[in-house]
């Protein structure tokens, strides 16, 4: 989609005028009008001409491009009593992300065109944000799954490791996805023999730590050949949920010379082995919380520019499955609505810079996967918006939540408060967090 000319004539009148709004990009700051017309950015500067259907004076607050989370699980089709796209796109929104991109684990698995297509057709018919959808690869789909990519998929998405879900690629296929298909590959980095091999050592302990279950040594052995594909192929990995201070080592020296790309998600950031213990299962993930160290490391990652992307994994569950025993509890958490809040919370503790969180959450989102609409705020460019206080924290309850299962691993915990107002293509869809 192009951009149109702004309309500054006298008489133009517009969906939506917000004013004296302090812009942030991860270049800096400006204090300007935004005039927003048929879904697009029409004018950025000081006082547009002409007058609109909705003016908002936003004196002393910040707006920022919509949060893209190229990584979320909304459970439909197959696993709607956990989440729909209609309450995990309006948990989304309301926590400021305008766009999501959906992992293909659900039931049936996204690996084929048609079930893309069933997918695509569902959000179309209820997602309040924007959203791309993955494909997943299996043993032998590499015919469905260019298929799927010429089909508008936003990439491939590969399990190395089993997780929550029938989707895993064996060692022995990866040569052929990566020799054999198009487009961008997302990779669940965790070495399944390893995970197995670790599995069977913990077998007869009821209630193992999670970490250990699934150790770092699996993340790196993984981390190490998808280094040797993307060498051999040179083809654009994205590795999802980076967790720990080995794997980023690892990647250090090649990261500028290879087209490797890196996410790290909030609860890798914000919680560790020894913190979340009295959480028990329900800060039980795939790839695990790590202790301490690793957190740490990952938020020095964070500021010397080595990752790219903050990514939910998005993954709910309700309380009653997780308050099975350890081996039978699933793994994933909620988290879409709470990314935003967490980042500024960290911005307002010195932790991160506003203008690297927008890189982190917007910006090289939207170049990363070729969303060249959305990621920065600009004359013809979709507007996507989110207006907010910066500085404004507050405890995270129970009734801040949208998402249909109704919890999260950071209650009670210092957030920033949820957005002001959040638009999706030139449109109000979240005023205050509802």
């Amino acid at each position: 989609m192009g951009g149109h000319k702004p309309l500054k004539t006298i008489n133009a009148m517009y969906d939506l005028i917000i004013q004296d709004a302090t812009i942030v990009s991860s270049q800096g700051r400006q204090v300007a009008d935004i005039a927003v017309e048929g879904g697009k950015v029409a004018y950025v500067g000081s006082r547009p001409a002409g007058r609109a259907h909705e003016t908002i004076s936003a004196i002393g607050k910040f707006i920022m491009p919509g949060v893209i989370d190229t990584h979320v699980h909304f459970r439909d089709p197959g696993h709607n009593h956990k989440e729909t796209w209609e309450t995990g796109s309006r948990a989304a929104v309301s926590g400021g992300v305008t766009t999501v991109l959906d992992m293909p684990n659900t039931r049936p698995t996204t690996t084929d065109l048609e079930a893309l297509q069933d997918k695509r057709e569902r959000a179309s018919a209820n997602s309040r944000a924007n959203f791309g959808i993955w494909a997943g690869a299996t043993a032998n789909n590499t015919d469905d799954l260019n298929k799927m990519v010429d089909a508008g998929a936003v990439g491939i998405k590969i399990f190395m490791g089993s997780s929550t879900g029938p989707l895993l690629v064996p060692p022995e296929a990866m040569e052929s996805i990566f020799a054999k298909t198009r487009g961008l590959i997302g990779c669940h980095a965790e070495d399944e023999s390893i995970l197995r091999d670790v599995h069977a050592q913990h077998a007869d302990n009821p209630s193992p730590k999670h970490h250990e279950v699934r150790p770092a040594a699996a993340a790196l052995a993984a981390v190490e050949r998808l280094i040797e594909l993307v060498e051999a192929h040179n083809r654009h990995v994205h590795i999802c949920h980076l967790s720990t201070a080995d794997e980023m080592h690892l990647l250090t020296p090649v990261k500028n010379r290879l087209p490797i790309s890196v996410e790290a998600c909030p609860h890798h950031l914000f919680l560790s082995a020894e913190t979340s213990e009295a959480l028990g299962n329900l800060s039980k993930c795939n790839p695990p919380v790590r202790p301490e160290l690793d957190r740490k490391a990952m938020w020095t990652a964070i500021n010397r520019g080595r990752i790219d992307t903050i990514g939910s994994d998005h993954a709910p569950h309700t309380l009653e499955e997780k308050a099975a025993e350890y081996w039978k509890a699933p793994s994933g958490l909620p988290g879409v609505e709470t990314s935003l809040p967490l980042l500024l919370s960290a911005v307002k503790f010195g932790k991160v810079s506003l203008e690297r969180m927008v890189d982190l959450m917007s910006e090289r989102p939207a170049a990363l996967f070729g969303l060249t609409n959305k990621g920065s705020i600009q004359e013809g460019k979709d507007a996507d918006l989110v207006l907010f206080r910066e500085g404004e924290i507050t405890k995270l309850k129970d009734s801040d939540l949208l998402t249909m299962v109704g919890w999260s691993p950071f209650l009670g915990r210092d957030v920033g408060v949820k957005p002001e107002l959040v638009v999706v293509n030139g449109r109000i869809v979240s005023r205050s967090g509802t």
